[in-house]
């Protein structure tokens, strides 16, 4: 009676736990296809903004999607590509915030085939359409998995298309209606980009004179107090000159130390 009240519970022996799975920290997808030429296909992922770590790593092209970090600045929740001649291969982290590794395999999936589609426009990488294929019937599979009776039904009604090869085409479709919302969304954070650029560069052409007058305005709307690091983010300057800048005030007598 116990035993059956412990298993209701969710309780269990820790003897007979102990040949549990551990929950998967990370995942790899492969993809086959073609890459023509190494150099062109870096240059294509390093204009994404979407990707940092661009670049050649012996035979291969590699390229992150970093989500998150932690505070050593070490990549957290990411999707790391690595590209060969004849393959695509996509890893990525499943931290134990992520509640369902299904799901964010799902999530995966979807990003890398938005962006597969992205580099085939562009003829920098093409997939092998049966591989993607067989790739998104196993992505219906799992989704499956979170579906009622009504969802389960679609699925026989996907693999019915499947056998006309007819729910390809579908999703092909979809997938490039992705890649064009993708691309509008690539060209609102270069826009962006460039508007913070253009603020640090004005940032930067700061005089020692309009400089100073932005310390004791500073301190002024701030009750005498002056954040150094806080300042020195705001302005995008150096430690250093602010130290100068402050030396020169007190030096001349505009403000005052206590």
């Amino acid at each position: 009676m116990k035993a059956a009240l412990d298993s209701v519970l969710g309780k269990t022996d820790g003897a007979k736990n102990s040949g549990a799975a551990p929950r998967e920290k990370g995942g790899m997808i492969s993809i086959k296809g073609s890459m023509k030429d190494a150099k062109k296909l870096g240059a294509e992922l390093s204009s994404l903004p979407v990707f940092q770590e661009a670049g050649q790593d012996g035979d291969a092209v590699k390229a992150m999607i970093v989500e998150s970090t932690d505070r050593q600045k070490r990549p957290h929740l990411y999707i790391s590509f690595r590209f060969f001649r004849d393959r695509a291969e996509i890893s990525y982290s499943v931290p134990p915030e992520i509640p369902n590794p299904s799901a964010r395999k799902l999530q995966v999936i979807k990003t890398a085939f938005t962006l597969l589609s992205l580099l085939e426009a562009k003829e920098s990488f093409v997939p092998d359409r049966a591989d993607m294929y067989s790739k998104t019937m196993a992505a219906f599979d799992i989704a499956a998995g979170f579906s009622d009776n009504d969802a389960l039904r679609m699925k026989y009604d996907l693999d019915r298309y499947a056998t006309e090869n007819s729910s390809l085409k579908a999703e092909l479709a979809r997938l490039k209606e992705e890649k064009d919302g993708l691309g509008l969304r690539l060209l609102e954070l270069e826009k962006t980009a460039e508007r913070m650029e253009e603020r640090v560069r004005q940032l930067e052409r700061l005089t020692d004179g309009e400089l100073d007058h932005e310390i004791v305005k500073w301190v002024e709307d701030h009750n005498g107090k002056l954040n150094d690091s806080l300042f020195c983010s705001t302005f995008n300057i150096g430690a250093q000159r602010l130290e100068e800048r402050l030396d020169s005030l007190s030096k001349r007598g505009v403000i005052r130390f206590v």
